[in-house]
Order: structure tokens, then C-alpha cells, then sequence
């Protein structure tokens, strides 16, 4: 489960990937220590036949068969204006259709296209102030009722609700021009009746207006924050459960907790979708299954598992059994923009020595060989995907951390700290392990075990009793604008749905941030790579721990898959089953 992920590799400009293992086409292992280079090349398109559907053949594909995917735990959120976490990302794509996304071919080459749109946005003016989006003919949800620009309109603003909690919060901050976006206007359910913020449909068309220029609006439109939503279906709290469709698959069952059973959804016109083929009768996901039980189950292959798959790295206690030849080719591996973090919660620890001494206990090592050595070791806030990307290491204390300088940070004196992570197996194993490493500087951990579906909401509200909390993070697209502002400008700090879960904030890094936010896209790189070294440096308001690789595996009759550049696991875009 990964906070937030996006598209890495989707930009004007290509991004050239310094990250661990070799590209998905391989079927290599990225382990720590064998590195590649690899450029990916990404496009917003201005072609209006690239928006148009049906979405390009895959070759040896036919329809049919249902498709299963086995999964740790439920989902943290379906309600699309939600979802922000990694899993729930890639299955929305199946049943919320948003304004733009993204053509992928499994090689790094990604198209931003229309979905519901016609194109991938018009600015107006020419100064990316206003941005206009058409919305094709013929467009309906599961029930055959049109999809119109009032329910894209709607969608958007259920996500300015105070409560609302978790979701990506770019179309809000801009459209208002404030941190602070629902002071006034509170979404549908407060401020009925009301008009959203710079947002107007107008029968098929939908317009945003920004108080300031916002010329990645394209992208953030490709979030499932633009997903319609029908206002007389809208069961609010309990659209998490059976999310209207506008996509190819709709929710026939969802047992929560159990299993979801998502079938074809009748009133989809392949026709109207450049990006999704469809080709399974059946998506099937099944909770409660183990990372290592579910991988052991795919890797044997047996019949009723040949069309299974899953969406974690293949555990440290599996992967050998991977290296055969027959099983390999199963396996999907390569780099992803994720990082994983410890957050040390600011408001609670606030000695700057103990947050540096707990930057020189970390043994990262050890966290990635548990993991199966397919990530990284990091020590940067970013990702080396990002555009700028400088490598440095402001507290190093090599590969398994330096005991004694922990200890001179903290005057040899032992102190008690919470620890906040998910509670799935893996997650159990990587906090005992810190646990036992933090100990040997005097460091307590308090290991504090969270329901994994509502994990970032718990973290996320602030004021909670976690000391450090466990995170990872994503760029949105392929700038650390999309990361820095995101996790750690102290002006976007509520009382729920944090992004920012050092509950940092800083006046001096807050001014950086909107000076670099100034700069054009060639001099803002190398400045975004200088403040995450201000921040680190000086501050040490998180520990990065590793650069995330993929490593994930799926039956003998699945075909057509690869590691989404834009989501990070298998896509089910282009997923068949074999005969």
C-alpha cells in the first residue's frame, strides 16, 4: 500500500530514470545494487485522434475470462474523489473514467489523451488561466443515464468537503488560489446550492478558471478527482462501497472486507475509450490474502489461481522461487517514483538532535533485503525519476545506520517514541526489525499497529499519538513540484486528510517553495533538488529509507500486462486471458 502515486514518466520534456533494476520488458529483478539507466518519454498529446477510441489492439487478446486479483486488505477508498493510494488507483481505472489519462505501451512511451474529453484540455487563453474540456458524444454510466458536464463538475466538488479526508487536492488549491480551499465554499453536502469555485459546465463542456496560471492542469485532471458522479446516486459515506460506473467494469458484489466481484458494465462504448480495452468478462478481488500466500499461490499455478495475479512485491521468503525459467517470465519488475519514508511527527518531536539521530539509527539495509532486495537504498526526499534529481546523504551512516553518533545526538539518554504502520504482515516484520535496530541506541519504539483501509485517515488527522509514521510517496507527474509542496509546505496543514505527515512547517522552506514555484520547468529542477537538501539538512523532518522497485508476479493465463508507468502495478488496461 503506497500513498499517492501518479505518472512518473508523463511530461513534455523526457525524464531520464536513474533507479535500481532493468526495464519492465526484461523480467529482471531491480535489486539494490544492480543499477540501469533507463529514459522514459512521455506526451501531451495535441493530436484530437489520439483521444479517440477504442483503445489499440493487443496482440493475441480476445474477451473473455475473469481476471483475479489477490489482495492484502480492502481497499483504503472506491469513492473516486478519495482515492489517493496506489491499489485503489489502478482499480479505479476500471470503473471511473476521468477527463485526461494516459496511453501506456509497457516500453516508457505515455500519451496524455482525452478520456472523457475530446483532448487533453484547451487553454483558452493562452496563458493556462482557463482550461476547456468537451466531453465526447454517447458517454453514459452504468445505468445508461448521460454523463454530462454537471456530473464532472459535481464530482469535483464533493472533494471540497471538510471531512472529506483523504484525495488529491491540486484542482481545489488552484481553482480557489488558497491552502485554505474550503473556507468558504465546503462542497454539495455544506454549501448546497452554491457554485464551485471557478468550475462551470455548460451542457458537454466543463471550464476551469484559476485565479493564477496553472499550466499542468492536463495532468491534474488525470486524477481521479475528475471522475463523474451522478448527484441523484451519490449515497455519500457509503459511495466507498459501490462507486457508480463510467468505466468498463461496474461492482456487482462488494462483501467488504472479503471480495468485490466487478462485471461488465453494459452502457460502456469501447467506441468513446482510447485507453482501456476491456477484455476480460470479470474482475475478482479477494481480501485477506497474505503477500507471501498469495505469491506462493501464483507461482505454483495451479488451475484456479492460472489467472490470478497480485499487486505487491513478491516477498523476500518467495522470490527464489521465481529464478525458474517458466515462472520468471511471469514476472513483472522494474523502478517506480515511489519513496518510502519514516515521518517524524514535528508537533511531537520537536528536539531537531533526536530527529537527526533518528535519520543515523536507520539500518536501510536490512529494511531492503527484508523486502527482497528490490528496492534502493534512498536518501533524498525525491526520487532519482525526478526531473533534477541530486544524489546526497545528509546524515550517512552507511548502508546499516552509525549507533554511536544516534547516541551523541541523544546525550546517551533513552527515550520513548510511537510508531505508527499498517497492519499487514510485511509491515509487522519491518517495524520489528526498526524496533530492534532502534533500540540499540536507546530509542523505544511503541509499535502501533493500524487497520491498513483506514490507515492515511488515521495518520492524517492531526493531532494524532504517532511519534513516526510509516509513508511512501509518489510524484503525480514527473516534477518535484508534485512531491516537495505536497508533503511538506506547512500552509496546507488541516485537520484532517494531511498529506504532511511530519506536521511541518517552516516559513523559510514555505517561501522557497513559492519561489521555485515561480521558475520555469528548465530552472526549477536543479532548485528543487537544492531544497530538498535544505530541508534534510537542516530540519530532518523525515527519514527516507529506499527508492521502491516492483516486483510482481501473475498466472500462466494472463497476457497483455506490464508495470503501469502511471499507476506502478499491472494494469489491467490491456490485461487478457489466455485460452
Amino acid at each position: 500500500m503506497r500513498r499517492k502515486f501518479g505518472a512518473l514518466s508523463v511530461g513534455v520534456l523526457a525524464v531520464a530514470l536513474v533507479a535500481s533494476g532493468c526495464s519492465e520488458t526484461t523480467n529482471e529483478p531491480s535489486g539494490n545494487s544492480d543499477q540501469q539507466n533507463r529514459v522514459q518519454t512521455g506526451t501531451i498529446s495535441t493530436d484530437p485522434a489520439e483521444s479517440q477510441g477504442p483503445a489499440k489492439a493487443v496482440e493475441g487478446a480476445a474477451k473473455g475470462g475473469v481476471v483475479k486479483l489477490l489482495h492484502e486488505a480492502e481497499f483504503a477508498h472506491l469513492d473516486p474523489q478519495k482515492v489517493y493510494v496506489s491499489d485503489a488507483l489502478s482499480i479505479t481505472t476500471q470503473f471511473a473514467r476521468t477527463l485526461t489519462g494516459y496511453k501506456e505501451d509497457g516500453k516508457g512511451n505515455l500519451k496524455l489523451v482525452g478520456d472523457l474529453a475530446t483532448n487533453a484540455g484547451e487553454d483558452v487563453n493562452g496563458d493556462c488561466k482557463v482550461w476547456k474540456y468537451t466531453l465526447k458524444d454517447g458517454l453514459k454510466f452504468e445505468d445508461g443515464t448521460p454523463i454530462t458536464g454537471a456530473d464532472v463538475v459535481y464530482g469535483i466538488s464533493r472533494s471540497f468537503d471538510p471531512d472529506w479526508g483523504d484525495g488529491p487536492t491540486y484542482l481545489q488549491k488552484w481553482l480557489t488560489g488558497s491552502a485554505e480551499y474550503n473556507t468558504t465554499y465546503k462542497g454539495p453536502f455544506k454549501s448546497a446550492g452554491a457554485e464551485v469555485p471557478g468550475l462551470k459546465a455548460e451542457g458537454n463542456v466543463v471550464t476551469f478558471t484559476f485565479p493564477s496560471a496553472q499550466c499542468e492542469t492536463p495532468y491534474a485532471v488525470a486524477m481521479p478527482t475528475s471522475a463523474p458522479v451522478p448527484k441523484a446516486k451519490d449515497t455519500k459515506g457509503d459511495y466507498d462501497r459501490k462507486p457508480v460506473s463510467s468505466g468498463p467494469y461496474m461492482i456487482k458484489e462488494h462483501a467488504y472486507d472479503q471480495f468485490i466481484e466487478f462485471v461488465r458494465n453494459p452502457n460502456w462504448d469501447a467506441n468513446t475509450d482510447p485507453i482501456r480495452n476491456g477484455y476480460p468478462d470479470g474482475i475478482r478481488v479477494e481480501f485477506g490474502i497474505t503477500a507471501e500466500t498469495g505469491a506462493n499461490r501464483v507461482v505454483a499455478d495451479a488451475a484456479e489461481d492460472q489467472t490470478a495475479f497480485i499487486w505487491a512485491n513478491v516477498p523476500a521468503a518467495v522470490k527464489s522461487k521465481t529464478n525458474e525459467p517458466a515462472v520468471k517470465a511471469r514476472v513483472q519488475a522494474g523502478p517506480s517514483q515511489y519513496v518510502e519514508y519514516t515521518w517524524i511527527n514535528t508537533e511531537r518531536v520537536t528536539d531537531l538532535k533526536v530527529r537527526q539521530a533518528l535519520n543515523y539509527i536507520v539500518d536501510r539495509d536490512s529494511i531492503v533485503k527484508l523486502r527482497g532486495g528490490v528496492d534502493q537504498i534512498g536518501t533524498t526526499i525525491t526520487s532519482p525519476t525526478i526531473a533534477g534529481y541530486q544524489a546526497f546523504n545528509s546524515y550517512d551512516g552507511g548502508p546499516t545506520g552509525n549507533i554511536d553518533k544516534a547516541k551523541e545526538l541523544l546525550g546517551n539518554k533513552p527515550i520513548k517514541l510511537t510508531y505508527a504502520y499498517p497492519n499487514v504482515p510485511v509491515r509487522q516484520q519491518m517495524a520489528a526489525a526498526t524496533k530492534e535496530t532502534y533500540a540499540k541506541a536507546g530509542v523505544e519504539l511503541v509499535l502501533t499497529p493500524l487497520d491498513p483501509a483506514t490507515y492515511y485517515e488515521s495518520v492524517g488527522t492531526r493531532g494524532n499519538q504517532y511519534d513516526l509514521i510509516r509513508g511512501g510517496w509518489g510524484a503525480d507527474w514527473p516534477s518535484a513540484a508534485t512531491v516537495i509542496p505536497e508533503l511538506l509546505d506547512g500552509r496546507t496543514l488541516r485537520e484532517k486528510g494531511n498529506q504532511n505527515l511530519a506536521y511541518f512547517n517552516s516559513d523559510e522552506v514555505n517561501k522557497e517553495i513559492d519561489r521555485i514555484k515561480g521558475l520555469k520547468a528548465t530552472e526549477s529542477a536543479a532548485e528543487w533538488a537544492k531544497l530538498d537538501k535544505l530541508i534534510m539538512d537542516k530540519y530532518a523532518p523525515l527519514i527516507p529509507q529506499y527508492y521502491i522497485g516492483n516486483y510482481e508476479i501473475h498466472g500462466s493465463k494472463i497476457g497483455g500486462t506490464f508495470l503501469s508507468d502511471s499507476y506502478g502495478h499491472m494494469t489491467l488496461n490491456t490485461m487478457f486471458v489466455k485460452p
